[in-house]
């Protein structure tokens, strides 16, 4: 028979001082956990979101993002001599969209404008809701001269973006645009930027010459044999597909997920530690206790399994509390966050959550440091000699 869950519950909380240092740590690692775990599933959730097989964005040879790129109208053109471009049922032209990316820095609402972010603001013409299928934006879609419409990630993150504000934009920002509505992109990347007309924008910055060209792939189109023609001596520009080109402006995102990760290994380590010396103090001050219970005919491997269960009760009270204290922290100060990109000099705007899959996944993790930590201490607990325990003052 084995010991009742009753006893065991009841023993932990024999040494309170240890025990709720035990628990304090336990719960600070499963805070952090769970924070780096929302971090991660939110952009990863952002991310995935640009994952149109069917669209390919293309930006001049040698550049890294849209951001450092120049397309010249003469190369733009080159582009339409690809046959596996999908063409407009309504006007009969290639799905073919040029557009302009620079930036604007706007106040974060979330520190109430004590910092600033650099936000996208993207230059489109009608074309680029038809290659862009995700977007979706419920006003007219040719956009006036001096007008943006805003992502509604932008807008729930950075100021000054409310319907019907002007903002600054052109060189030096003495151009105002009208903000006339709100668009949303299934919460992926563009969420993040502020769409106006190509034409008015490039004239307010002194542009000449497009950032990039998005295209959308006719049906049974092979993306790597257009992409081998993009790149070939006829129009001798580089391009990927969406999925690839989000793919790697997110190495900056693992680098900051591999630091993260280690950190919590760090801390992980710790909770093993303070664990393993909570319960060898438990042993420690219950060795007549245990020889009693063997006394009494409980075997080694039920006292053994007895301090793992009491491990990873010990070690559940402290993830339940890191759930609940990362969740506070997150209503607290706001899940809104934003991270700048290296190769785009612009900031991805996303909503840290503490869903139940982030939850499960803490708790698992918690109790699997419970029983690493409560392993050897119940090993030697199992092991006492019943005589000579017996003997112990």
């Amino acid at each position: 028979m084995a010991l009742p869950l009753r006893y065991h519950w009841l023993s932990l909380f024999a040494r309170k001082t240890t025990t709720l240092l035990t628990i304090l740590v336990i719960a600070a690692v499963v805070g952090v956990f769970g924070w780096m775990m929302g971090f991660h599933a939110a952009l990863r959730d952002s991310l995935s979101v640009a994952g149109d097989s069917r669209k390919l964005i293309v930006i001049k040879r040698g550049s890294t993002a849209e951001s450092n790129s120049a397309v010249s109208p003469e190369e733009f053109n080159r582009l339409h001599q690809l046959s596996d471009v999908q063409v407009d049922p309504e006007t009969g032209e290639r799905l073919i969209s040029p557009e302009m990316l620079v930036q604007v820095s706007l106040p974060r609402l979330r520190d109430g404008g004590a910092t600033f972010a650099n936000v996208a603001v993207r230059g489109v013409t009608k074309s680029a809701f038809k290659v862009h299928q995700n977007v979706s934006f419920a006003g007219n879609r040719t956009l006036g001269s001096r007008e943006v419409i805003v992502g509604r990630a932008a807008a729930e993150q950075f100021g000054g973006l409310e319907i019907g504000e002007t903002i600054n934009l052109g060189h030096g920002g003495i151009r105002p645009y009208e903000i006339t509505g709100y668009f949303s992109a299934d919460g992926g990347p563009m969420e993040s930027e502020i769409w106006g007309d190509l034409h008015s924008l490039m004239n307010s910055y002194n542009r000449s010459r497009y950032s990039s060209a998005s295209l959308r792939l006719g049906d049974g189109a092979d993306a790597k044999s257009v992409l081998e023609r993009i790149e070939g001596p006829a129009i001798q520009l580089t391009g990927a597909t969406e999925t690839d080109y989000w793919d790697g402006q997110a190495k900056w995102i693992r680098i900051y997920i591999g630091i993260a990760g280690g950190l919590v290994a760090v801390m992980s380590l710790a909770a093993v530690f303070s664990i393993a010396n909570t319960m060898y103090s438990m042993v420690a001050g219950r060795t007549r206790e245990v020889a009693m219970l063997r006394t009494i005919g409980y075997s080694g491997g039920q006292v053994l399994w007895g301090f793992v269960i009491e491990s990873v009760l010990l070690s559940l009270i402290g993830g339940v509390l890191g759930c609940l204290a990362c969740g506070a922290w997150l209503s607290l100060v706001g899940n809104t966050k934003d991270m700048f990109g290296a190769t785009t000099f612009t900031t991805l705007a996303f909503k840290i959550s503490m869903n139940w899959r982030i939850v499960l996944a803490s708790l698992i993790l918690v109790s699997v440091v419970g029983v690493c930590g409560a392993l050897l201490p119940a090993v030697r607990a199992a092991r006492l000699e019943i005589v000579a325990a017996l003997r112990e003052p």
